[in-house]
């Protein structure tokens, strides 16, 4: 941010007093006087303490031809900020490492938690390579991204926002669609709205900018307001002081705003030919399908997330915005979207139970989504089968079950190994009867039971040739 255009007269007494290293000796009155001798009146002249984190101590001129703030400390000789620069040098590689940006409306503690539980340690950070960072910092974002905060900012923050609030009822949807399996689906419909809220920010909906030229644009409109916050609304102060890299340290909303700049421009509208980072979510990706990276269902806490960092850059860049920065508290409507979202995770359960009774009992395929194959419910059916019935018959005549395999998705199956004194025993259950011929053939080599779910299908069929106890679940007996 450059600063306005002033008199010359009240740059030239930063300058003087500079020169003779005065700033922090010497009075108001001399201050005033000097300004005075060169033909300004003043109205005012106050010693006041500006900036965000740390505060510097400075003297606040107001004149008949602009106003002006002093510091009275060199940027050298403010500890706290020198302290900070390396710090928060490492907290920015940090979430360039982790492809993403310091979220807005999160509690620090909160934030901390999330990443300390996916045993991350951002002060030693770089001791992990970049593919172990993203991988875990993936998990992260469900605990940051929860229930406790994207159902209250939706209702209250971007409700009142001038630049999302007629997005929120697709906002609204797209958590329905998420949390009734619909994964792909959600994401697919929060993605391209981005860039009309930036749009709108910059109130350049009709224009031919670049999407980059936006971007920059969006967060330079923004910077300028905290900018003007942080040097109490003067014409002019010292440019030293309020260049980025050095407000980035000192102050956190310029911080917060430079990294989401990075991540647009680096990220989410890199150019597919450079994009290499782990999510997939990349604007350019979605739109002209140049790969399903961005399918990663943790794309949608990132959409959620990145629309929550437009709300935040609308705070500043947008007059008369109604948005706060602080986090909202749940209200009657926040639980009415609670109970909405909560309704379609039960509904959600309760369909995908019927439809696997109606599969197993029929013999019908799992018809896949992009949001869902259906595995990891079967592998759970699988195990449950196993350990309840499987196991159970064994133990009961005294077999000692020393090997239970986890479910294993290609052939659908799980397997118990089981010995008794000097006798061995290999059950293998299978997720239905109408498996491959293949896999009973394979099967068949290495275990004597081969056991399905439900009623048998067509068994002739399927294990033709097959030199194995082949069974129902329900009609083996266990061996004694």
């Amino acid at each position: 941010m450059a600063s306005k255009k002033v008199d010359k007269n009240l740059t030239a007494i930063w300058h003087i007093y500079l020169k003779k290293n005065m700033w922090r000796s010497v009075t108001l009155d001399d201050v005033k006087a000097l300004a005075v001798s060169k033909g300004l009146l003043v109205d005012s002249i106050d010693e006041i303490e500006f900036g965000f984190m740390p505060k510097i101590k400075g003297v606040l001129l107001k004149t008949n031809l602009g106003s002006a703030l002093y510091p009275r400390e060199r940027l050298e000789d403010i500890e706290l900020y020198n302290k900070n620069i390396k710090p928060n040098q490492n907290y920015e590689n940090f979430w360039s490492s982790v492809d993403w940006f310091l979220p807005a409306f999160i509690e620090n503690g909160k934030l901390s938690d999330a990443i300390n539980q996916s045993n991350i340690n951002i002060l030693n950070h770089e001791q992990l390579s970049k593919e172990v960072l993203r991988r875990n910092f993936e998990h992260s974002l469900t605990s940051i991204y929860d229930f406790s905060n994207i159902i209250p900012i939706c209702e209250q923050t971007l409700s009142k926002s001038k630049t999302i609030s007629n997005h929120v009822p697709l906002i609204r949807e797209a958590m329905f669609a998420f949390y009734s399996g619909m994964k792909i689906v959600a994401i697919s419909s929060l993605i391209p709205i981005v860039e009309n809220i930036i749009s709108t920010i910059i109130e350049a909906n009709d224009s031919e900018l670049r999407i980059i030229d936006k971007v920059n644009k969006c967060i330079d409109k923004a910077n300028e307001k905290v900018i003007s916050m942080h040097i109490n609304d003067v014409d002019w102060i010292p440019p030293e002081y309020i260049e980025i890299p050095v407000l980035k340290v000192m102050n956190e909303r310029v911080f917060m705003l430079e990294l989401i700049r990075n991540w647009l421009l680096n990220s989410f509208y890199e150019n597919t030919k450079k994009y290499k980072h782990h999510s997939g979510f990349n604007r350019h990706i979605f739109a002209h399908a140049k790969s399903d990276l961005w399918q990663n269902p943790s794309n949608f806490f990132r959409a959620i997330g990145l629309i929550q960092a437009m709300a935040f850059i609308e705070c500043f860049a947008v007059k008369g915005s109604q948005v706060s920065i602080l986090p909202p508290n749940h209200d009657e409507n926040s639980e009415s979207l609670r109970q909405e979202v909560f309704a379609c995770l039960n509904f959600q359960a309760i369909k995908k139970q019927l439809i696997i009774n109606q599969q197993i009992s029929n013999n019908l395929p799992f018809n896949p989504t992009s949001s869902d194959d259906g595995w990891l419910t079967r592998a759970s059916i699988l195990s449950e089968k196993m350990n309840n019935e499987v196991v159970t018959r064994l133990r009961h005549n005294n077999w000692d079950c020393h090997i239970i395999s986890d479910p294993i998705k290609d052939g659908e199956y799980i397997t118990v190994e089981a010995k008794k004194e000097d006798s061995f025993t290999k059950v293998a259950l299978l997720y239905s009867c109408a498996s491959s011929n293949k896999l009973y053939k394979y099967l068949a080599e290495s275990f004597d039971y081969i056991l399905y779910q439900d009623a048998s299908y067509k068994q002739e069929s399927y294990t033709y040739n097959v030199d194995a106890i082949i069974r129902p679940l329900n009609a083996w007996l266990a061996p004694k």
